[in-house]
């Protein structure tokens, strides 16, 4: 597509009947993978018009950039563009059945008090329901979140830091020092420590600066225990139709944990900006800046908990069911801010 036409189409304004054919084009699309022609749009979709009038309606749509042909057929499939704007102004959100959200019920009856076991279920719940890799993403840990810190004597040289946050989330860090120390040591350091914390003297990130300002000493992270976790079930769901060099990739994109947490972060951040209303919001891959996720989309809703955001959502095909799956994330995501709620309200009670 000419960056002509991109502009002509997000200056014009796009008619009734152009929406009424666009709508059809992708609904199609996404339920059969294929082109469509001007009879198929008529006899399916029962639209009041011509084949030649939707014609003429169908060259207007791809001159202003909603629409293409492909290289094997003279019918028409979405441009990424014409994609953004059936998601934002076309897209009716399919609503769940009983059934589904007497499963979903089920999952979260079950008393869950961290908010990790709560991830766990629920990107595990999300692939269930839409097939696609259910991905959920805990927040980024600030200055606030530190409720105490517990340290473990190894040896005359290692410590370990068991860090407990606010929400109940618990993390690990190996602090290996140019020094012998004693547990008695290491015990008044732990009460020196906590009192800071309890005053909010000292950050999650400078509990290590608390030991020495030396720079000897070395901080270790378990993979397992990263400051910000984060859980993806059934990738390979996302990956059903793509060749071998592709799926390596993204594969070994997913692996690189510091990117894929970036990624989540970016897209808090965006939406923090732009102060969306919207529970649940799509992001085609394009948009990520990511050539391993161009061909796929994100639908995903951002939860609260202290103050701090997190995500949970579904990474599929660009062709995907947005209706039905934007409607079981939508379920979901107020399951999930119901329980989360709950347990800052114990949280407080016990306080």
């Amino acid at each position: 597509m000419s960056a002509n036409k991109k502009v002509r189409g997000e200056i014009m304004g796009i008619s009734e009947r152009e929406k009424l054919v666009l709508n059809a084009i992708v609904d199609y699309y996404l339920t059969v993978g294929d082109t469509i022609g001007s009879r198929t749009l008529v006899k399916k979709y029962g639209i009041e018009l011509s084949s030649a009038t939707i014609r003429n309606v169908m060259a207007d749509l791809e001159d202003m950039g909603f629409i293409e042909k492909t290289h094997t057929s003279s019918g028409r499939i979405p441009t990424d563009m014409g994609y953004k704007y059936y998601l934002t102004e076309l897209l009716k959100v399919e609503k769940i059945t009983q059934e589904e959200i007497e499963n979903i019920s089920n999952v979260y009856n079950r008393r869950v008090d961290e908010l990790e076991n709560i991830l766990k279920k629920t990107s595990t719940l999300l692939s269930k329901l839409t097939n696609y890799a259910g991905i959920a993403v805990e927040p980024k840990p600030d200055n606030k979140k530190v409720s105490r810190v517990e340290l473990v004597y190894i040896d005359e040289y290692l410590i370990m830091a068991i860090i407990v946050m606010d929400d109940r989330r618990v993390k690990t860090k190996n602090i290996h020092l140019p020094y012998p120390i004693t547990k008695e040591e290491v015990e008044n350091k732990a009460d020196e420590l906590n009192a800071k914390i309890r005053n909010n003297e000292i950050a999650i990130n400078d509990i290590e600066k608390f030991f020495t300002e030396s720079t000897d000493i070395v901080y270790e992270y378990d993979d397992e225990d990263e400051l910000t976790k984060y859980f993806i079930n059934n990738l390979p769901s996302m990956l059903k139709n793509e060749n071998i060099a592709g799926v390596t990739d993204v594969i070994e994109f997913f692996n690189e944990r510091k990117d894929i947490r970036e990624l989540f972060e970016k897209l808090i951040e965006q939406k923090a900006q732009e102060n969306s209303k919207s529970n649940v919001n799509v992001i085609l891959g394009d948009e990520l800046g990511i050539k391993e996720l161009e061909d796929f989309s994100f639908v995903y809703s951002i939860y609260d908990i202290g103050g701090a955001q997190g995500i949970i959502g579904v990474m599929g095909p660009k062709r995907m069911a947005y209706s039905k799956t934007m409607g079981l994330i939508n379920h979901v995501s107020r399951e999930v801010n119901k329980l989360i709620n709950s347990m800052e309200k114990d949280k407080n009670k016990r306080v």
